[in-house]
């Protein structure tokens, strides 16, 4: 352990087995504070590598809480971090998705660097939380989608939080967030903060034989926000898309930002639901929900796949599955 930490001091980079044990060593509390912290701020001085990722990753999934769906199905997740603040775009997208006819795994946690990540709103609104496999494929035969909030699948992360909320920036654990979804879905839209990790994404799930889509806004953002274009990889290769590529219009930074608080951000959430939301945040929700009916359905015209989001939100499909899933609203 000594060594790998040393390594990293000194501006090495790790190989894939050293990745895997330095995390097995963050997990089982055998560095103090002060290493974990200086190791996740190593990682916001420079790239990580795809060795260290892929050795960070298999020591995470090999003692997590695994789960068996029924269904073949897709997740939606960002890696949150890129500092934007917008609404719960990802987890309305997720619940677009499943009302038309996408099965959704919907991998989660509670924001870092934001006010208000998947597991925050779903709490907020009085979604409980599962942690077994039986309910939540209940959940996914009966609503075509099923949350896992992440602390309840990789415990061993309770090692870290305290440092993830202090440093309040994105660090390598939100570059884990996507990969690390304990059904391991074979289908996959994952939002970025960086294109370099973009590549990185992609070259993964490549190995892996799933279809996929790895996005990054060219402004920043770690989803379609239609603030500007936006570069994207998938099974099928690398592409580079405008504003205009779905058929509609963009729009501005302030009209997609989630407020101050989670309340704020709940409020959106619900709007957006009730189809009671601006234009544009309707827009920014069709548009990432159309990247997910791509990946399945990647025969289809990305405005097509658009204009399926866009019926299943405002058909109000989506509000009553959520309505369904949380009996208090």
């Amino acid at each position: 352990m000594q060594t790998s930490f040393k390594k990293l001091c000194h501006g090495y980079n790790l190989s894939e087995k050293e990745a895997y044990q330095l995390f097995q060593n963050i997990l089982n509390n055998d560095l103090n504070a002060t290493q974990i912290s200086a190791i996740m701020t190593f990682y916001i001085a420079r790239p990580i590598t795809v060795n260290e990722l892929i050795g960070f990753r298999k020591s995470l999934l090999d003692v997590c809480v695994p789960v068996k769906l029924d269904k073949k199905a897709i997740d939606v997740c960002g890696t949150g971090g890129d500092e934007k603040n917008t609404f719960n775009i990802s987890t309305l997208s997720a619940l677009v998705l499943a009302t038309s006819g996408v099965p959704v795994a919907k991998h989660g946690n509670y924001g870092s660097s934001s006010v208000s990540g998947s597991s925050d709103i779903l709490k907020h609104l009085g979604y409980q939380f599962k942690s077994n496999s039986e309910d939540l494929n209940r959940e996914l035969n009966e609503h075509n989608i099923c949350f896992m909030h992440a602390p309840l699948f990789h415990p061993a992360l309770k090692a870290v939080a305290v440092q993830r909320k202090e440093l309040g920036v994105k660090t390598f654990f939100n570059m884990l967030g996507p990969l690390v979804n304990p059904a391991q879905p074979r289908l996959q839209v994952s939002g970025v903060f960086d294109r370099e990790l973009a590549r990185t994404y992609a070259y993964l799930f490549q190995q892996e034989e799933k279809k996929f889509v790895v996005l990054h806004a060219d402004d920043g953002y770690d989803e379609v926000s239609l603030t500007g274009g936006f570069r994207y990889h998938s099974h099928k290769g690398e592409a580079v898309a405008g504003v205009n590529y779905f058929g509609t219009s963009g729009v501005l930074p302030e009209q997609i930002h989630a407020g101050t608080d989670v309340k704020s951000a709940a409020n959106i959430f619900l709007n957006v639901l009730k189809n009671k939301a601006t234009p544009e945040q309707e827009r920014v929700v069709a548009a990432n929900a159309a990247m997910g009916i791509l990946c399945k359905y990647d025969e289809l015209k990305p405005e097509d796949a658009f204009a399926i989001a866009l019926e299943s939100l405002r058909s109000g499909r989506a509000f009553m599955s959520f309505n369904k899933l949380v009996s208090c609203i």
